[in-house]
């Protein structure tokens, strides 16, 4: 009983750790937790041998190293679905699985993730599960898009990206053979990414009318080399300026713990009349109709301060195509807020219709 004991302690140690360990680590981590007498005894060192060799027979663990000194790790493949977790950590995960977009998870390749979740809960009670249910959960934006896709579809694209493959693929009635290598959301519709002979190009995933596989494939040092920017949109071009917002936007102390207002903003600081942001924008309809939601007090056009604390804070390494060149900042700033004033002048003649 005593020697099975052993073997499960060193089983634990092992699968926590995820490393490879030496005999004397493996005594001296046994010792802290109680399991073992301190290394200098002999008796429990052939025990503890005696214990790893018949892990090791039974094929359990693999032995590594030079010969010299030991070492020992687990046989994944006779542990293939063995899992390992703390409690705090399964906590953090069901916690993080709450802010999952409620929409999609009935997808099959998803809904995997939620059943692996729902089995690791039975470590916690009735009252705990009921408890995170209840208090955490996902409120989405009023603009936030969804749409229901096609399981299968879904799963072939994860599959081709996985596998390094290349597709047949049909949109908005033209075929197209390419290399998808990014999958990724924005506003809550899913894109993919991907080579074609004319380029990098982005393919909304609701409007692929037909998806075939193929057998040709790409390497993952080839997709690095040719994917520079995942959302890369031909009329957005990056520039700098700044904005005031107002008071209330945000307290002293949110302020202190660096509160952004957009994933491009890089710096904040309270003024006189509200809090002065800097930011990268970007000329298109995108970035300008994101804005007009916001209740913007005043805006300040690219300057030499501005362009300094940019290049201060190396934001060039977050928007590579950005430039310094501040004559070309002004103009596209000028670019920007002719596009914002286009899309508003449109939406108040729509509604002034009614």
């Amino acid at each position: 009983m005593e020697k099975l004991t052993l073997i499960v302690e060193i089983l634990k140690l092992l699968i926590k750790t995820n490393s490879t360990l030496s005999t004397g680590e493996l005594h001296s981590k046994l010792y802290s937790e109680g399991i073992l007498p301190p290394t200098d005894d002999r008796v429990a060192r052939r025990k503890l041998l005696r214990a790893l060799n018949t892990l090791l027979e039974l094929g359990y663990l693999e032995e590594v190293g030079d010969g010299k000194v030991k070492r020992w790790k687990l046989n994944q493949d006779r542990f293939k679905f063995l899992s390992s977790y703390t409690r705090d950590e399964l906590i953090s995960l069901i916690v993080l699985f709450s802010f999952f977009p409620s929409h999609y998870r009935d997808l099959p390749f998803f809904r995997k993730a939620f059943e692996a979740i729902s089995r690791f809960e039975k470590e916690l009670n009735d009252e705990e599960r009921e408890l995170l249910r209840f208090s955490f959960e996902r409120i989405p934006n009023v603009n936030e898009r969804c749409v229901n896709l096609e399981p299968e579809l879904f799963k072939s694209i994860i599959s081709t990206i996985l596998e390094n493959k290349g597709a047949y693929l049909q949109y908005r009635g033209k075929v197209y053979k390419l290399f998808p290598v990014k999958f990724f959301t924005y506003n809550g519709l899913f894109y993919i990414g991907a080579l074609t002979p004319k380029g990098y190009r982005n393919f909304l995933v609701s409007r692929i009318e037909h998806y075939e596989p193929l057998n040709q494939e790409i390497s993952l040092d080839e997709k690095k080399k040719k994917v520079k920017e995942t959302f890369e949109i031909p009329d957005e071009e990056p520039f700098l300026f700044g904005a005031l917002l107002p008071d209330s936007y945000a307290t002293e102390k949110e302020i202190e713990r660096g509160i952004k207002f957009s994933p491009y903003q890089f710096f904040i600081e309270k003024r006189k009349g509200g809090i002065a942001v800097y930011l990268v924008g970007f000329t298109g309809k995108r970035f300008a109709s994101w804005f007009l939601t916001e209740k913007v007090l005043e805006l300040y056009p690219p300057d030499t301060e501005i362009i300094e604390m940019a290049k201060n804070f190396g934001v060039k390494e977050l928007v590579p195509k950005l430039t310094f060149q501040l004559q070309v900042n002004r103009q596209r700033f000028k670019t920007f807020k002719a596009t914002a004033l286009k899309i508003l002048k449109g939406r108040l003649r729509v509604f002034k219709k009614n």
